[in-house]
């Protein structure tokens, strides 16, 4: 078996432990470590100081991030959802503004919830100045695992290293490594109910 086969097979593994993880969450615990991670989003420098926020609709193992978008609107910020692109071999995020739930209502690649292109506005990549990204699992270095189709990944490469980019994930879906890729991209930092977690960014 090669080693990207080898990489891929062992992020099946984890992502089926993650999934038994997360099932073993009780409600109660869920809500109230979604609640901590919002609280402590909302009040990150980043997100305080951005104008454009990047947000993504949860599954319902994932984060209850709605209190996220809520305070975004209440404080006049933009609020940007990704939208699934196939270009050919490169997976792409289409940045729309949503400005309503009833606007987040197209199902796209594995389940998720995306803006209505017909109603949501595109928004360039360049000005959105705050990015919070959903994950399956991440580790020590920063390095998350993703749903498989590389979007994220794709997105996080053409990134410039000031824009912050913050996973958001509970405390027990942390692993002390995720099989990588040569395509995986780190994140800046992981927001859990028990803090935030920086990582600095590899040398180049």
């Amino acid at each position: 078996m090669s080693g990207d086969k080898k990489a891929e097979s062992a992020k099946e593994k984890l992502r089926r432990e993650m999934r038994a993880r997360l099932r073993a969450m009780s409600p109660a615990l869920h809500a109230e470590a979604s609640l901590v991670i919002c609280h402590t989003a909302a009040n990150l420098p980043a997100f305080l100081k951005s104008r454009c926020v990047a947000l993504f609709a949860p599954l319902p193992p994932e984060p209850d991030i709605h209190p996220l978008f809520e305070e975004a609107w209440a404080q006049g910020k933009r609020v940007v959802l990704p939208l699934m692109i196939q270009h050919g071999a490169t997976p792409e995020l289409d940045w729309h503004e949503v400005t309503g739930w009833d606007e987040v209502a197209v199902p796209g690649p594995f389940g998720l919830r995306e803006p209505d292109p017909l109603r949501c506005p595109r928004v360039p990549r360049e000005e959105i100045d705050c990015v919070f990204v959903p994950g399956v699992a991440f580790d020590d270095a920063g390095f998350r695992l993703g749903r498989g189709g590389g979007f994220y990944d794709s997105f996080l490469s053409r990134t410039p290293p000031e824009l912050p980019c913050a996973g958001i994930m509970f405390a027990v879906q942390k692993v002390p490594l995720v099989p990588r890729e040569p395509h995986d991209q780190p994140l800046r930092s992981v927001i859990t109910e028990d803090g935030v977690a920086a990582f600095p960014m590899p040398s180049s």
